[in-house]
């Protein structure tokens, strides 16, 4: 949007007064630049995972802080766990994410090893290293501040991914 300020001119926003970002981290750079030219709007970015099968966090429209992905939502549990395996339970640690709901996933069909090494007692290991803090306003929030592992890929082979931006939109195709 904030690279394509022409094509935007064609579509009325007027009305929008929050936007939602996820599957990435929303560049400083870029939601400065998106604010300056929505300056109404509120950003708002949340974190979820396939295999979670709903969203795990997002920021409130009163407590966003730039850089997190937000607060847990009603009925996650999360633990912070260190590669030894302890249990981190104050902030500022880092630690991956392990999270707990009825949403998520039993594991992965016809891959029993990939479901052992991934779920137990309940809990999602997300591979994704997080931080929690606690904000200015005394809010829980998730940082994700890198990628411990890569989770189970689907057996798909292509010989080239061509993302294109088309009048705002995002298209993607796979060719083989």
């Amino acid at each position: 949007m904030t690279k394509s300020q022409e094509a935007m001119k064609k579509f009325d926003l007027s009305n929008v007064r929050t936007i939602f970002t996820g599957a990435a981290p929303l560049g400083k750079e870029t939601a400065d630049d998106l604010q300056a030219l929505y300056p109404k709007w509120v950003i708002r970015q949340g974190y979820g995972l396939t295999e979670t099968s709903t969203v795990v966090c997002s920021s409130s429209p009163k407590d966003i802080w730039f850089g997190s992905s937000g607060s847990l939502l009603p009925g996650i549990e999360v633990r912070v766990v260190t590669p030894e395996g302890v249990h981190i339970t104050g902030y500022d640690q880092p630690g991956e994410l392990h999270v707990k709901s009825p949403a998520v996933t039993l594991g992965y069909l016809r891959n029993e090893k990939a479901t052992k090494e991934t779920y137990y007692d309940g809990f999602m290991r997300t591979g994704d290293e997080v931080i929690i803090r606690k904000s200015p306003n005394g809010h829980e929030h998730i940082f994700i501040v890198d990628r411990i592992k890569e989770l189970i890929k689907v057996k798909v082979y292509y010989d080239k991914l061509k993302v294109s931006i088309l009048h705002g939109l995002i298209e993607c195709r796979v060719y083989k």
